[in-house]
């Protein structure tokens, strides 16, 4: 990838589809309370702007020339984009728009090429050095005509434009944080991870201990009428699934009795045989089905929030009359929809989330004990 980080200067960026989330009804953004990150895209951009690129963003905005929006209107968007993306460390260097629409037949609207050679000459870096991001096939098209490299990520139209690719030149990536990592380099330095641990856990300090205490108090709940807690979770969320369990088995701070806790991830005999016979996604569901009963807590953890075997089982515990804690990353994912009390670490990087809820949960492993201690002391 280095020399990946060599090749490139200047980033231009369709907008649609790659950092605001496009509405599933169509329609323009009017105003800012309608542009909406995609997950990942504030996050690239700062790592964009930590390695030195140029960002520029190149848009298509045909509502204007239709007479569906003026152009103070997009201009209000753009300052409210601009704004956000500074305020989380990614400053955009220029926004430029083609306000045409299609019949205008202009030079500027993409697949036309105008756009991007706009874009290009007003950064003062050469082609070569430059690339577009794009979705859509249009933004391909017009990189091509352009004379420049392109690649894709796979949110809003990007799955439905890779499937149709014909060019193996043009590669794809999740989302505008994958890309960004790809093309600024494969590593941060040691103090740029430490300051972006803090910034995280920083906003986690202000948004979070409510929702703690409310999860602890569910499990306490849960403990003082005789049931028990369950965990699962993938990867490092089964590490963290396995870390809450073994608090509340054994003991956190203070000797105290044991609690009942077991965790979904731990028996690779009922994790080998259940995936085999029943496929990876019922792996955790069918565990909950067995041992799960009404009144129990399900710690659901998920840094995506969309794991399926971890929903499945957030929806087996309710059926079953369960409470489902989840612990996810931004926007909660999937399982929001499933959580009693959700947990959202304010990231959309695995590990900074990951490490969000190790503080949770030794949060909500210290205020059990807190409350178990003046029970007792009753």
């Amino acid at each position: 990838m280095a020399g990946m980080q060599m090749a490139f200067r200047h980033v231009i960026l369709d907008r649609d589809g790659v950092l605001n989330r496009e509405s599933e009804q169509g329609g323009y953004v009017r105003e800012p309370a309608e542009f909406h990150w995609l997950p990942g895209a504030l996050e690239g951009l700062a790592v964009l702007r930590r390695a030195g690129l140029r960002i520029s963003v190149a848009t298509n905005q045909a509502g204007v020339g239709r007479g569906l929006m003026t152009l103070a209107q997009l201009s209000a968007v753009h300052a409210h984009m601009q704004a956000q993306a500074s305020a989380h460390g990614g400053a955009l260097d220029a926004v430029l728009v083609c306000p045409h629409a299609p019949e205008d037949a202009c030079a500027c609207r993409k697949p036309a090429p105008g756009l991007i050679e706009a874009a290009i000459a007003r950064s003062g870096i050469p082609a070569g050095e430059s690339v577009l991001v794009g979705d859509d096939a249009r933004d391909l098209e017009a990189a091509r005509r352009a004379g420049i490299a392109a690649m894709l990520v796979r949110t809003g139209k990007g799955r439905q434009t890779e499937a149709l690719l014909s060019n193996p030149a043009v590669t794809a990536y999740d989302d505008l944080l994958q890309l960004a990592n790809a093309i600024a380099g494969p590593l941060m330095s040691i103090q740029e991870i430490f300051a972006e641990h803090s910034a995280v856990t920083a906003r986690a300090a202000r948004e979070l201990p409510p929702l703690i205490e409310r999860a602890a108090g569910r499990a306490y709940d849960c403990l003082r009428g005789g049931h028990k807690i369950l965990a699962c979770g993938n990867g490092g969320s089964a590490a963290h699934a396995q870390h809450l369990v073994a608090e509340l088995v054994g003991r956190f701070c203070e000797e105290r009795q044991a609690l009942p806790a077991i965790a979904l991830t731990a028996d690779t005999a009922i994790l080998t045989a259940l995936g085999n016979d029943y496929g990876y996604e019922q792996v955790f569901a069918r565990q909950v089905e067995a041992l799960a009963r009404g009144g129990d807590v399900l710690f659901a953890i998920s840094t995506s929030g969309n794991s399926a075997n971890v929903v499945a089982a957030a929806m087996s515990a309710q059926v079953l009359g369960c409470a489902v804690i989840a612990l996810t990353g931004a926007g909660g994912g999937k399982l929001a929809a499933h959580a009693d009390v959700l947990l959202p670490a304010p990231a959309s990087v695995v590990a900074r989330i990951q490490e969000v809820h190790t503080l949770c949960i030794h949060a909500i492993a210290a205020t059990l004990d807190e409350l178990i201690r003046r029970q007792v002391a009753q």
